[in-house]
């Protein structure tokens, strides 16, 4: 059987409550596939597809070892939806459960730290998985041998602070009863990460025990006993630290839990293998940065629920988001100040500037007269090209003139010039008036004008 006349199915890999999971081989590269269709009724629901392809969205955005990975979505030629994800050798942890037993441990701590990597990275980016269980959490292999968890099955993910106002009442529901957090099963509009962290806690008592802290014969049943019983009680040759962490994890109240997956995981560490701490210390660094990244217009939830279906209810600010939103408001005042401070300086500036050319162009017309610099040794003499106008000074009397210390050039330490004693107007070059100080003709000293 071919898909799209690009895939050719081989076999079917498993079957949820949404749809159907095969294997496939892509025609053209040779690639092995996992392909994922919705169940054959469910095509002709628009809240189905929904939740299908915000499957696709929400995992393509994660690119960490720990998210089963979406390659690709597609329509088979009859227009029903499919997602193109990776194919990954190995199984669940709920088969593993039931053909191996209980997990030692160590191991059962280091399945739930890696599937912390996963899950703290889905938070860091606003989503919430909402359906975390033994069956979506698949252990496979690492090209070297070593186990690796992925997370799988985001089809009922959920952006942060956003919910698709178009689903019903029991799309909303939609969950595994017996790993959904009270506040999830009251109402799932309003979970956060730490129904997760219910859900990672149930599956850890569950690897550890091969039985869930609440068991009932109906939705109904479960839904009360999570809401009012406590969770049964794990066995006395536990670690206890494991044990507090296990059941804080199943504390009624979202705000008695871990706050995040990366507080959960350093709980935890300890009962793992040797690299549990150096796992643990990366699932907290995940969440932090996320943290750091949260705003109140979250890119990722534009995603998660901008479709041609649907488009989700604006998000409740939080009371992070006004802390961000009163820092970039801050921030922007005070580069608007800066900017007003900065004009203000220009303008000074330049007014500064402009006064001070007429100072500036007499300054240049000094530059064609000649200074005479005289030191204790010696006199030096140092003329520049002289005008028209001062050769017609030669025939004039030389005016006095008295030694000062140089103001331009220096021949040494004792270096003066001479200046004259007062300002005088001299001829004119090409038309324009001068406003030069007159300058002796005497050039040896000798207080009698040489003639040049």
């Amino acid at each position: 059987m071919t898909v799209a006349q690009k895939f050719w199915v081989e076999r079917v890999l498993g079957k949820g409550g949404m749809g159907v999971v095969v294997a496939a081989t892509h025609l053209q590269l040779g690639q092995r596939v996992a392909l994922k269709f919705l169940h054959a009724g469910a095509t002709d629901s628009g809240e189905a597809t929904e939740r299908f392809l915000r499957e696709a969205r929400a995992a393509v955005r994660l690119r960490g070892e720990h998210v089963g990975r979406v390659l690709d979505v597609g329509k088979t030629d009859d227009g029903a939806p499919y997602i193109v994800m990776e194919y990954l050798d190995g199984r669940d942890l709920a088969s593993l459960l039931a053909t191996g037993g209980v997990l030692p441990v160590a191991t059962a701590v280091d399945y739930v730290l890696q599937a912390c990597l996963g899950v703290g990275e889905a938070h860091a980016a606003g989503v919430v998985h909402r359906d975390l269980k033994p069956s979506n959490l698949f252990l496979t292999r690492r090209p070297e041998g070593t186990p690796l968890i992925k997370v799988l099955d985001f089809g009922i993910a959920k952006a942060r602070g956003r919910m698709d106002p178009r689903l019903t009442e029991s799309a909303v529901m939609m969950g595994s009863p017996g790993y959904m957090a009270p506040e999830q099963l009251k109402n799932a509009r309003d979970v956060d990460a730490r129904a997760d962290v219910w859900a990672l806690g149930v599956c850890l008592y569950e690897l550890i025990t091969r039985r869930r802290p609440f068991d009932a014969a109906s939705h109904a049943e479960m839904t009360a006993k999570v809401a009012i019983d406590p969770p049964a009680p794990l066995p006395a040759t536990l670690p206890r630290g494991l044990v507090a962490a296990v059941m804080r994890c199943l504390e009624k109240a979202p705000a008695d839990r871990f706050p995040d997956v990366g507080a959960l995981a350093q709980a935890i560490a300890p009962f793992g293998s040797p690299g549990a701490a150096s796992i643990a210390g990366g699932v907290a660094r995940m969440v932090a940065a996320g943290d750091r990244r949260a705003s109140s217009t979250d890119p990722v939830a534009a995603v998660m629920a901008a479709t041609t279906m649907s488009r989700a209810a604006p998000a409740p600010v939080t009371a992070p988001a006004l802390r961000m939103r009163r820092r970039f408001w801050l921030g922007v005042s005070a580069g608007a100040a800066m900017a007003v401070v900065g004009a203000a300086i220009v303008i000074v500036l330049l007014g500064a500037r402009g006064g001070a050319r007429p100072a500036a162009r007499a300054a240049s017309a000094d530059a064609g007269a000649a200074v005479v610099v005289a030191s204790d040794a010696a006199p030096a003499v140092v003329a520049s090209p002289v005008d028209a106008g001062v050769d017609a000074l030669a025939d004039e009397p030389a005016p006095a003139v008295r030694a000062t210390r140089s103001v331009g050039v220096r021949s040494g330490a004792g270096a003066t010039s001479a200046q004259p004693a007062a300002p005088k107007s001299g001829g004119a070059s090409r038309g324009e008036t001068t406003t030069t100080r007159p300058v002796s003709d005497d050039l040896d000293g000798d207080g009698i004008p040489d003639k040049r």
